[in-house]
């Protein structure tokens, strides 16, 4: 394809590269990032890796994590930029300075597998597909389309994403496709038992703490088929927790049996609220309806940003 070739062309001639993942960093993002980085560096390039957030620490097994850094880096024509994750050109954290390198001249190049947004147009090279289960996916069969011999670093960086993206291969995103790149991955050395304890088995206790005040709060409409709660940034606050550890908050929400949507409301630290939107449902595509709040993401997984708080009354509560 088209879209590999110029990929392939940009990663030979140029010599550094500022690899670029979304704010609020999931497993994918980061996974899909440190294996792009672990490849680069192999064939002898130069890299700068960013996120506008702190990678949460249950990411932090990862080889080459401690390289993320937040602030972006003075760049010529001689680096590329490659965006990884982000979904649509907001996500990125770094607007104005992307905007700016591409006037200067600058190749950027967009990895991704969300629904087509405002970066397909914008890059200099868009080698996304909507149809892959995570960002990671994409970027698996780029490396073979390069020969390239993934190492186990790469192949648990690339096998966090996939297990990330696919909800622990539960999800409906988990294709026999998926299954059989899992497997490979694994023939190449991926640390899942390393993955699954860190996704899954290291939850600290304030989170557990978070889970009883959502619960407690949970709202059910049964008519909408909709499972809403909030979290405060007072009950952050209060049970010693930070803002990283609320997520995943928001599949144990889609778990209620009489729901098909969920939704978890969170106060951050720059008064703002977060939602989230979690469902299973083949008919629903709650990116719609995130993008009503000026957000997006995918049909089954979605987010959006408020600006507001949220106003308790015992267990009651409404966004002011």
């Amino acid at each position: 394809m088209g879209s590999f070739t110029k990929f392939k062309s940009i990663l030979e001639a140029k010599e550094s590269f500022v690899l670029v993942c979304h704010v609020d960093p999931d497993g994918d993002a980061v996974g899909s990032m440190l294996a792009l980085n672990e490849y680069l560096l192999s064939k002898g390039k130069r890299t700068s890796l960013l996120c506008k957030d702190v990678v949460p620490k249950l990411f932090t097994f990862l080889n080459g994590v401690e390289s993320i850094g937040r602030l972006f880096p003075s760049i010529d024509k001689e680096t590329a930029i490659v965006l990884l994750d982000n979904g649509d050109f907001r996500r990125t954290g770094f607007q104005s300075e992307i905007l700016q390198a591409r006037e200067d001249g600058v190749s950027v190049i967009n990895l991704d597998h969300h629904p087509k947004n405002d970066l397909w147009k914008m890059v200099t090279v868009n080698c996304a597909n909507d149809k892959s289960s995570s960002t990671s996916e994409v970027l698996y069969e780029l490396f073979i389309g390069l020969d390239y011999d993934l190492t186990p670093i790469v192949a648990t960086a690339l096998l966090t994403g996939i297990y990330f993206d696919t909800g622990g291969f539960r999800h409906s995103n988990t294709s026999n496709k998926v299954l059989s790149i899992a497997s490979e991955l694994l023939k190449r050395g991926a640390r899942l038992k390393k993955i699954t304890e860190n996704i899954d088995n290291t939850r600290p206790f304030s989170l557990f703490k978070l889970w009883g005040i959502a619960l407690e709060r949970l709202r059910l409409n049964k008519k909408y088929g909709l499972s809403i709660s909030v979290i405060t940034l007072k009950d952050i606050k209060q049970v010693g927790a930070s803002e990283e550890d609320v997520s995943g908050l928001v599949n144990l929400l889609n778990s209620v049996p009489e729901s098909e949507v969920a939704m978890l409301l969170c106060e951050s630290f720059d008064a703002k609220i977060k939602g989230s939107l979690r469902t299973e449902s083949d008919k629903i595509d709650v990116s719609r309806l995130a993008k009503l709040f000026g957000g997006g993401g995918h049909k089954k997984a979605a987010g959006f940003t408020i600006n507001g708080r949220i106003e308790l009354d015992g267990n009651k509560w409404k966004i002011v």
